[in-house]
């Protein structure tokens, strides 16, 4: 017997011939914003500080604190070292076990290889996301992606923001709808002035995806630095485990842009 073709019930389960292959979970984009605006200010550097490497005035762990469903893993804690060069910055977030020694940088091991050679304490763990865990629930999950893009930002100025200029996206943000503003910095006004790499969206929500036991977080993002491009990111977790993969790719590009 031929199976039944793939669809979608109401409640948002993907039906594979007769039987749930997963669960889809989408999320309010409005919901999402004021996350990342409550993180960023949580992550924000100060301008005034030493020039080159210097212990954060600043807390990670504040910037934790903002994700409700997500907490360290008991005996361990975020710590950060901030950079600033000619109004330039960028943080660098480690986590280690608390009764460790947090170490000048000056005195620190550097992380050579890597840009800026960031100091790195000898108990720190390789990722900080190996020291998040959460409720299990698909929010949490999604609110794992967004930390680990936050914290990686954390302490950014200037030439050091890259994640900041990004845009979460519900919609297409080339196609104008009436009673709604364009996209703010979207110089590509006319949609055909875009190209398509991939087919548009059916489904531009933030999402979370359960296949047994991998989740796959998704989303869509706008950036105009250097061009305008939206992107599709996918991450992708083992249940119970807030380290996962990501896969980035560039679904559209427009004739805009801006450099710092």
């Amino acid at each position: 017997m031929r199976p039944s073709p793939n669809h979608t019930d109401d409640l948002g389960n993907l039906i594979v011939g007769n039987g749930v292959c997963r669960m889809i979970t989408t999320f309010p984009l409005n919901k999402v914003q004021r996350l990342r605006k409550q993180a960023t200010k949580a992550a924000e550097a100060t301008r005034d500080g030493p020039e080159r490497w210097s212990k954060s005035v600043r807390d990670p762990m504040e910037v934790l604190a903002v994700f409700k469903p997500l907490h360290i893993k008991e005996g361990y804690v975020l710590r950060a070292y901030q950079f600033r060069e000619g109004g330039n910055g960028n943080g660098f977030v480690w986590a280690m076990p608390i009764a460790s020694v947090f170490p000048e940088p000056e005195v620190c091991p550097r992380l050579e290889g890597t840009f800026l050679e960031p100091p790195k304490p000898p108990a720190a763990l390789d990722d900080f996301m190996e020291a998040i865990d959460g409720d299990g629930s698909p929010w949490s999950y999604l609110c794992a992606s967004l930390l680990c893009r936050e914290l990686h930002e954390f302490g950014a100025m200037w030439h050091g923001c890259q994640w900041s200029t990004h845009t979460i996206l519900e919609g297409n943000p080339c196609t104008h709808k009436p009673g709604k503003r364009r996209l703010s910095g979207s110089s590509s006004q006319d949609p055909g002035t875009w190209t398509w790499h991939e087919s548009e969206p059916g489904q531009w929500k933030p999402q979370v995806a359960e296949d047994g036991n991998t989740i796959t977080v998704t989303f869509f993002t706008y950036s105009g630095l250097g061009q305008e491009s939206i992107c599709q990111i996918s991450d992708i977790f083992h249940r119970g485990v807030y380290l996962f993969k990501t896969h980035h790719k560039e679904i559209a590009v427009g004739t805009g842009g801006y450099v710092f």
